[in-house]
Parts: C-alpha cells; structure tokens; sequence
C-alpha cells in the first residue's frame, strides 16, 4: 500500500481528474514457458499460508473459509473483515493468467486485519468487505486463462447434454473454460440442452465449479445482508496507450457491459442500476489517484463500445441483480509479463477508493456521469480518430502537414455524416478514407504505427454501421 494511505483519513471528497485516453483488444492467450515469470507471484499453497498468517495476526477481525472446490478438487478460499451492514464482494483471478488481484487482496486484508489507523477503521466500522482473491485455482496453477474441465468431463457430469455441441466459451485446446463467461442472471439456471453452445450475446450456463461456487457465494451474501451492495472483479488486459497523449494505460475501469442505455433487452431486470456501477466505478478512479504517491495519468475507462454486450460475466449477471459492479484490467498478463508491485499497489489504491467512500457513504454524491470524462483508448467514432490523427501529427507520424490535413478532412466529413445518422454515406466515404490511407502507405507518407492503427478503426466503423 502507498505511503498516503498511512496518513489520517483522506477527505472522502471527489477529485477532479485531470485525464486524456486510450486502444487495443485484450490480447489473445499468451503461450510460453511461465517457469522463470511465475516465482514471485503466490502459488495457491502460499496464497493460503497468507491467509492464515493474516487471520491469526488480525485478532479475529479477518475470518477465512473454504467456500467450494475446484474441479481438480483445490479449495477455494473467502476472507471477511468488516461488520458494516453493506457488503463488497471483491473476486480475484477469475482468469489463471491474471494474478495481480489475489496479491493486491493480500494487503489490503493484512491493513484492514492489523492496522489501528483511522481509515482501517471506518472501513471496518461501514463495510463488510469479501474477498474471494483466487476463483480459478487450477487454471492459476498452471498460468493459463481457462479452468481445467475436458468436454468428455463435462458430459460425463451433465448427462443430459451429450448431444450439445461445447459452449461457445470452452477452449478445445486448453480443455477449460473462460469462467468469466459462465454466468447467468438467472441465478437458479440449470444447463439446458437447447441453450448450447450460445453466444457471446447470452449469459452462460453455470457449467464449472468455480462459477457455481461464486454464485452460491453471492446467493449466501444476499441472504445475510438483503442485497450485495457491490461486486469487483480484478482483471489483466493487453498494453494500450491513450488516444489523445500515447500515455501508458496503467488501469482500465469499467461499469457492465450490457450494451446501449436503457437496453430493451433488459427490460425484464429492474434491479439494473448503470449510474450506480458507474459512481462505484468512478470511486475507484478516484482511489488509484489519491492513494498513489504518483501523479497517475494512465487511468483510464476499459473498452467500452455501446454495443458491447456480454450478460455471460460475473459482473454483468450480478449487476442485473442490482449489484454496482466494477472491473479492474491491468496491463500485462502473464507468463509474458512478470511480477509488479506499482501494479499490484494500483489495484490495492482502487479497491480503497471504493471501500473508503462506501464507509462515509459519499459513493452516492459522485456523479455517474464524471465516469465517462476518463480518457478511452479505443475508437468508436470519427472523432477518436480525429483525435488520433492530432497525436500522430505531432508525434511526427506523417511526411508532412498536407498528410494530416486531408486525413481530417475526411474525417470531418464523416463526423458530420455520424451526427445525421447516414449510414450508407458512412460505410461509403470510410471506404474512401480508407484508400487515402493505402496511398499514404505506397508513397511512404505515414508509418506503419499510424497506418495500422487508422486503417483498423476504419474497419471497425465500417462494421459498426
């Protein structure tokens, strides 16, 4: 934890965020040989060992059980700490890949277990808070994305789907699931034959253990407390830069995608409070702000299209619940990229800027609304690219101004052609655009950073519209 949260109690006051944006997909899954990578990170044998050191050095205050197995029959672990009547339900390493969450947990719960300072305190005294660190304990023991559950296991524990094809989710060549996609709304759904395999558009089917297992977790929470006030899931992504500056993105946040406002889709599921997500979301911006030693410039909003629906999440079906939910991505997954402490302290620095202004109850004076001024990083219009151009204009991208300035002209074209909703005269003078770009490229008047770039928001316009 950063020095600043040593100090007396920060006021719980918004802070203006000074910020610019950033792009790219997560990455693919990363293959390699994670021996050398993985030292530093806590295998599940010392994750527990920490848990109990934790426990015991917090006089009762930090209490750790097994809420479930694995499929591979490796336990689960919880830890609670906290008697405030709201609940945050904080879950770690859905993905095996993904391990700075489960790090980031271990020392806030050693602060709020040990320390006696004031801002320890007032979150014990406001919140409950719930860890889950590790959720996918197998696919973390051998660093990969998805769990361990070979389709012939899975027919083998659901009978009654042997003549479904595998959900659209399960990798054949890792032979597990992406756990993040397994969920559903439905709290009490069973898998059906007839809903597989599915699409990214459906929630999921509560295949796995460990989805199972955070589900009834959730069910339990609900019980005790009448509703789970919050729910965050710590995530990896690739290495984007923003827009507008190139800055690094140092933490991508984000609200449930659910797609468009007011999504008729859901109209069936009342308890959805986007403006909520969006203050709890906004808390931990603030956090990673406040709390860090560092000036922070690469906080930024997660990709986020509008059209981007993905019920099939924890955070998404929780959400639809009438869970806040918020995701953390940070840059670098592994075994590619190795062990972080400014990372894992960024994480920490977000988790208490939500559980901070849950205890004071400010959460509910943020604005929903200020989420959306953090930078993006991904294009959804004319006018990102626009932005774009500016930057590699001034990065020396381009042969010459006269290079830059026919790009924004077209591109102030086609912003005024977003703005009337043509979509033809969209799709159409983005095809131009982009045959302007292939003949900067032949007469070596842009770089290939600058090409590739412009030339693959062209084609995600074209395919929006």
């Amino acid at each position: 934890m950063k020095n600043n949260l040593w100090k007396a109690i920060v006021p719980f006051t918004a802070i203006l965020l000074l910020l610019l944006s950033p792009f790219t997909t997560l990455e693919a899954q990363v293959n390699g040989n994670s021996e050398n990578v993985d030292a530093d990170w806590m295998s599940n044998e010392e994750l527990e060992q920490k848990l109990d050191e934790i426990e015991e050095a917090s006089s009762g205050k930090v209490e750790v059980s097994v809420i479930g197995h694995s499929r591979q029959d490796r336990e689960i672990y919880a830890a609670r700490v906290g008697k405030g009547d709201q609940v945050l339900l904080i879950n770690g390493n859905i993905h095996g890949n993904e391990k700075s969450g489960p790090e980031a947990l271990m020392q806030m719960l050693e602060t709020l277990g040990t320390s006696d300072s004031s801002l320890a305190q007032a979150v014990r005294e406001g919140v409950t808070i719930v860890a889950v660190p590790r959720l996918n304990v197998d696919g973390a023991e051998i660093t990969q994305r998805q769990n361990i559950f070979p389709w012939d296991d899975v027919l083998a524990t659901y009978p009654h789907l042997e003549d479904a094809e595998p959900a659209w989710y399960y990798s054949d060549r890792n032979e597990g699931f992406d756990i993040n996609r397994d969920f559903n709304p439905d709290l009490s759904y069973e898998p059906q034959l007839e809903d597989l395999p599915g699409t990214g558009a459906d929630p999921g089917f509560f295949l796995t253990n460990e989805s199972q297992t955070l589900r009834d977790f959730y069910l339990d929470l609900q019980a005790e407390f009448g509703e789970v006030e919050a729910f965050v899931d710590l995530h990896h992504m690739g290495t984007p830069k923003t827009n507008e500056t190139g800055e690094d993105v140092t933490i991508a946040i984000d609200y449930p995608p659910l797609g468009p406002d007011e999504n008729p889709k859901y109209a069936d599921w009342p308890k959805l409070d986007q403006d909520k997500s969006k203050r709890y979301s906004l808390a931990a911006a603030l956090g990673v702000k406040e709390f860090s030693d560092n000036k922070e410039p690469g906080v930024v909003r997660y990709l986020h299209p509008e059209e981007r629906d993905l019920p099939g999440q924890a955070r998404s079906s929780f959400a639809l619940n009438g869970t806040a939910t918020v995701l953390f991505e940070m840059p670098g997954q592994q075994p590619e990229y190795g062990y972080d402490q400014e990372l894992i302290d960024r994480v920490e620095n977000g988790l208490w800027g939500i559980a901070t202004r849950m205890a004071d109850d400010s959460i509910d004076n943020l604005n929903g609304d200020d989420f959306l001024s953090l930078p993006k990083y991904w294009t959804s219009s004319a006018s990102d690219m626009k932005i774009l151009v500016e930057r590699f204009d001034e990065e020396g991208e381009f042969e010459s101004d006269s290079v830059s300035h026919s790009l924004m002209i077209h591109l102030s074209a086609l912003s005024n052609y977003e703005e009337k909703e043509l979509a033809e005269k969209v799709v159409k003078h983005t095809e131009s655009f982009k045959l302007l770009l292939d003949h900067q490229k032949e007469n070596e008047l842009i770089t290939d950073k600058a090409y590739n770039r412009l030339k693959d928001d062209a084609n995600y316009l074209i395919e929006k519209w």
